[in-house]
């Protein structure tokens, strides 16, 4: 007959696998959620960091820079190929001095939709940021969704044109830049209304 020493022995290697097991289960559960790119500066940070690490911007206007990098560096671990791309849009009237304003993660399709008809970008959306409803058919999927999500607003959008191309993105930023970059844009359709006058 077994002692009761040995009984509780067993009893307890018993709770300690169901409990390692409780553990990888959750592990394995929560680190897909929280799986998302690393884009190493935050919205209203100055752009020297990913300067320095990646590359300097190209000024697109005058008081603003991009810099595109393909998706797999900044997200390796996120199933994005190398038609994905993230756009940082900085805004600032030199390159020292600016400021990341908005991030652009952009499907670069070709003239038959590969990458959209894949659902990477969508598939991404949804895991990172939060499921929403894109009917029975998602690759028909014709509209945007959006997000309050730590002080950050982001917008999934994809749109089919006219010539059947989907125009799909993920559009990040906040409160105080989306308002920058409003009025950074009016006032360059306000200039070029301008000058066509003259």
């Amino acid at each position: 007959m077994l002692s009761l020493s040995i009984i509780n022995f067993l009893y307890n290697i018993k709770q300690m696998k169901k409990i390692f097991t409780l553990f990888v289960t959750l592990f394995i559960y929560i680190s897909p959620a929280n799986a998302a790119c690393d884009f190493m500066i935050n919205i209203g940070d100055k752009g020297t960091k990913i300067f320095e690490k990646i590359a300097p911007p190209m000024p697109m206007f005058e008081g603003q820079f991009m810099l595109p990098v393909q998706a797999p560096e900044l997200c390796p671990n996120d199933n994005l190929n190398d038609m994905i791309a993230v756009e940082y849009v900085f805004l600032g009237e030199t390159e020292e001095t600016a400021k990341l304003a908005a991030l652009r993660i952009i499907a670069l399709n070709d003239g038959e939709n590969t990458e959209a008809n894949k659902l990477t970008l969508m598939n991404y959306a949804k895991k990172v940021y939060g499921d929403f409803d894109t009917g029975q058919n998602p690759q028909i999927f014709n509209n945007f969704y959006a997000w309050q999500k730590n002080n950050k607003l982001i917008i999934y959008k994809r749109l089919i044109n006219p010539e059947n191309l989907v125009d799909e993105e993920i559009f990040i930023t906040n409160d105080e830049y989306d308002m920058k970059l409003g009025e950074f844009y009016n006032k360059l359709e306000q200039d070029a209304e301008a000058k066509d006058e003259s």
